[in-house]
């Protein structure tokens, strides 16, 4: 290489140096490409080119030139940015192969590994490695590291809540959400709501020391808000719940993620009611670009949640793709053959939902024994819970007892039980926990007229609880009739009547008047107390008190020498006594539809004896008699006489 060629070169690592120094990554690119011009074997340029391509988020390219053959002796050492572009353009499958094939498993090809296997969702293996890297690495990126294992170890209890993983400790609001996260997902609700508020209060904190803003501080702790709001909505509180998910949606936060996952959770809420808004959320629940950002159950349940409002929607059709996407992508077809039965149930289609679901072992057949009783066919229901797997099961027992029993069948009712002995016998521990299940047996076999089996069954109750006086007061009762003797037998070891209830009153319960009521008997009781022995005529009777006269109130002015007046009841302006006020005009018309007695007669034409002038006017066609006007007209015509027009 010639002197001025080499000057060249060294000035153009210069000038890359201090472009990279700066995060000039543009200008970066173009130092490389000078440098690659003056000597095309130059390794380290390469690499810088490959990187300049990362940090300027140009996966594509930088993937491009890595696989280009002509540059293969160039990128056979670049393992790391080979996988991480492919990780980066959502191929974790092949970025995981590129992972693998590399020579040798640097600290970082190992963090590259763990990302990509938590992208797979292969949650164990990812844990595993994690667990290795912690415990062999010490640098300043320890609590991202804590962090990642925390989330790792969230999804592990929502696969397996049972399982036992680490606690970390609450160093910063990320471990501290992800503790949280661990406890919801193990139903632990209660626990998680203070952990998560905590993270909230440390990244509001850590945002505003940091230089952020309010704003800022609120859109970073939105996905601690929306895990605040599932352990609300799962304890039952789906009010606070949804006045959180809306609050942080007015937000509008970049995180497309959080915006499904809040959205969807708003339509579970919404159930049928509010179609419109939950058809508006589900649209934002299933945009595009979140396949990459949702794992495997969340995009399920968004599905699933889908096909449901599609039923509230009458979208029968497009219920049944939601159906299929959900057996193709995420393999639930027991979920999809329940939904596509009720969709085709509330169609009117039964049958062929009832057929969907027999097809189907498990859970659906008793779906579909739903469907069967909903449409009035209980003798199908039954048979079709006689031969499912779950008929020994106290739920699906007592519903076939309570349908036997509503068509008569007492003795299929009591033979059930009988098999239920026969399959739980050699399982004492499960025989002592079905306690419910003998109580029903023993009034089963009543119904039925076995004795002997209901006193078996009361047996078998007495034994799973030896301290419960009843079930052995209930096994008394039935063996009375069939064994009297150990009836008696056991009757000793029950507790004498006085202890249980003392405030018992024997002869009022012996009396015969309990029939008319419970306070007749308390006034019979108390009149029996209050009743001396010695009281004069008790053998007799009572004799009737005698009602005390009450003097008569006078007024303070009454003369009793004259005798009272007879209208002193009447209104004044109805006595005869009363006169009318001059220059006034009034007719008494008052009593009954305003009439007095006296005006009634008046006004009373049955009543009214026809007059000699009366029959004359009648006779003469010339003379016209002017009928009797009433007070209501002639104040109606004084009040036309009165308006005039006004000027």
């Amino acid at each position: 290489m010639s002197a001025s060629k080499e000057n060249n070169l060294v000035q153009a690592y210069i000038e890359l140096n201090k472009f990279c120094q700066s995060g000039d990554y543009d200008r970066a690119l173009k130092a490389t490409g000078k440098i690659l011009q003056i000597a095309p074997s130059e390794q380290k340029a390469f690499h810088c080119k490959v990187v300049c391509f990362l940090q300027l988020h140009n996966f594509k390219e930088a993937l491009a030139v890595l696989c280009n053959p002509k540059n293969a002796a160039l990128a056979s050492d670049l393992h790391f940015e080979k996988a991480y572009a492919q990780y980066r353009l959502n191929c974790p499958k092949d970025a995981l192969q590129t992972v693998d094939n590399a020579p040798e498993m640097t600290p970082a090809l190992k963090e590259l590994r763990a990302q990509i296997l938590y992208r797979l969702e292969q949650y164990q293996d990812c844990y595993n490695l994690y667990r290795d890297i912690v415990k062999n690495t010490t640098d300043e990126y320890e609590d991202e590291r804590k962090a990642n294992m925390a989330a790792v170890v969230a999804n592990l209890a929502a696969l397996n809540p049972s399982c036992d993983q680490p606690q970390f400790e609450e160093n910063t609001y990320e471990l501290a959400y992800n503790s949280g996260s661990t406890l919801a997902m193990r139903g632990r609700y209660n626990e998680a709501l203070p952990v998560l508020r905590r993270a909230e209060q440390a990244c509001a904190e850590s945002v505003l020391e940091d230089g952020g803003t309010e704003d800022e501080a609120r859109e970073e702790a939105a996905i601690i808000r929306v895990q605040q709001a599932y352990c609300l909505q799962q304890m039952g509180k789906e009010k606070e719940a949804a006045s959180i998910y809306q609050n942080v949606l007015k937000d509008k936060p970049s995180d497309q993620a959080l915006v499904a996952i809040a959205s969807n959770n708003l339509v579970v809420i919404n159930r049928d009611t509010n179609v419109f808004d939950s058809r508006k959320r589900m649209k934002a629940a299933t945009a595009e670009g979140l396949e990459h950002k949702l794992n495997s159950r969340q995009r399920a349940a968004i599905t699933y949640n889908q096909a449901i409002l599609a039923i509230y929607s009458n979208q029968p059709d497009f219920c049944k793709q939601c159906c299929v996407k959900l057996v193709r992508e995420f393999g639930q077809e027991q979920r999809a053959a329940l939904i596509e039965a009720s969709s085709l149930a509330k169609d009117g289609k039964k049958q062929a939902a009832v057929a969907l679901l027999m097809k189907h072992a498990g859970l659906l057949t008793l779906a579909a024994a739903h469907i069967l009783l909903a449409q009035g066919d209980r003798k199908a229901a039954v048979k079709l819970l006689e031969e499912s797997e779950f008929k020994y099961r106290a739920g699906v027992l007592g519903a076939l007892v309570t349908l036997l029993s509503a068509d008569g069948e007492y003795q299929r009712a009591s033979q059930l039980f009988t098999d239920v002995y026969q399959h739980y016998k050699n399982d004492e521990e499960r025989l002592g926990s079905l306690r419910a299940v003998w109580r029903a047996a023993a009034a089963a076999h009543t119904r039925a007229g076995a004795p002997r089996a209901a006193a078996a069954a009361l047996e078998a109750l007495a034994r799973a609880a030896p301290h419960d006086k009843r079930s052995l007061a209930r096994l008394v009762k039935a063996l009375a009739a069939a064994d009297p003797a150990r009836a008696k037998q056991l009757a000793k070891n029950l507790p004498p009547v006085d202890q249980l209830e003392s405030k018992i009153d024997i002869d009022a319960l012996e009396s015969s008047k309990w029939m008319m009521g419970a306070k007749v008997v308390k006034k019979t009781v108390q009149s029996k107390q209050e009743q001396s022995p010695g009281t004069p005529g008790s053998e007799l009777g009572q004799k009737k008190k005698a009602k005390r006269k009450r003097k008569t109130k006078l007024p303070p002015n009454a003369d009793l020498s004259k005798p009272p007046d007879p209208e002193r009841w009447l209104p004044k302006y109805e006595r005869t006594a009363y006169r009318k006020r001059r220059g006034v005009r009034r007719d008494v018309i008052k009593g009954s539809q305003g009439m007095t007695t006296t005006a009634t007669d008046q006004y009373d034409m049955s009543k009214q004896q026809p007059s000699s002038a009366g029959s004359a006017a009648a006779k003469s066609p010339r003379v016209e008699s002017k009928p009797a006007e009433s007070a209501w007209q002639r104040k109606q015509q004084q009040k036309k006489k009165g308006k005039g027009r006004k000027w």
